[in-house]
């Protein structure tokens, strides 16, 4: 079982960026995922002076990515790693069968990530159903600054999918940074460097476009992304994992430190 278990791992890709972040803000993500039991690849954008933090994810089995990032020339590094992350996937396109791409600080694995998926699709996973993007002043504002008003009276109703966790197939999380690119290329640079893009374009092309193969996943289900969502909807178990009221097992937590029983919680788990 171990042995299928790694074969299969072994075909799977997650891909990080943790560009000028410390061993601190990113030693949770990696020493969660590892617990889960995905024992497959790793790769971790860092700047080209990361080194301590480089050194410590070679030595947790992680493959540090350097890359060159000026904000000024780039745009904020939330949005241009979509760029070099599709620059991976092109590089290794035929290496993989499913993919994981994630926020990296505020990220913390409870069970195998990809155990976890529903289908080959792209994931698009929800926020709390408390607001949508029309009523979230944040979103709307990311929305009218990198869409037209026509795509965001379209976009108004729906609920807000976040863009910082998103599994699926390789074919359709590759399409998905294609798209993404090809996106945040027609936007001018001096726009660009303002946030928010990845959110505009993540949500049109899960909820208007549909020009990838995506399937909506609720909250809670697959990601919990507690942002939004009222702390009591969850549980610390007694071995500090993190349930719904319901007793289902997230295994991913997005935006865990929004919640302060929560971060003490994880935080207690990986002292």
């Amino acid at each position: 079982m171990a042995d299928a278990r790694a074969l299969i791992d072994a075909r799977r890709l997650v891909l990080g960026a943790a560009v000028g972040m410390t061993v601190a803000q990113v030693r949770i993500f990696i020493e969660s995922l590892r617990l889960s039991g995905y024992g497959g690849p790793v790769v971790m954008l860092v700047g080209p002076f990361d080194r301590r933090l480089a050194a410590y994810l070679r030595q947790n089995g992680v493959t540090p990515r350097p890359v060159w990032y000026v904000r000024r020339l780039h745009g904020p590094i939330h949005a241009y790693r979509y760029e070099l992350f599709a620059r991976c996937l092109r590089e290794q396109a035929a290496g993989f069968d499913e993919v994981l791409i994630s926020d990296v600080r505020d990220v913390v694995f409870q069970a195998h990530p990809f155990a976890a998926m529903l289908s080959q699709d792209c994931h698009f996973c929800l926020e709390g159903a408390a607001k949508t993007i029309g009523n979230e002043p944040t979103n709307m504002l990311y929305m009218r600054l990198f869409l037209s008003p026509a795509q965001v009276e379209a976009l108004a109703p729906h609920r807000i999918s976040c863009c910082g966790v998103l599994l699926g197939g390789m074919p359709a999380v590759s399409a998905y940074l294609e798209r993404m690119t090809a996106y945040l290329a027609a936007v001018p640079l001096k726009v660009r460097r303002k946030i928010g893009a990845d959110t505009a374009f993540h949500n049109l092309m899960a909820h208007v476009t549909h020009e990838v193969p995506g399937t909506i996943v609720e909250n809670n289900v697959v990601v919990a992304t507690m942002g939004i969502e009222p702390g009591y909807v969850y549980v610390v178990g007694p071995d500090g994992r993190i349930c719904t009221r319901g007793g289902h097992l997230p295994a991913i937590l997005h935006q865990y430190d929004r919640i302060p029983e929560i971060r003490a919680a994880v935080e207690a788990r990986f002292p």
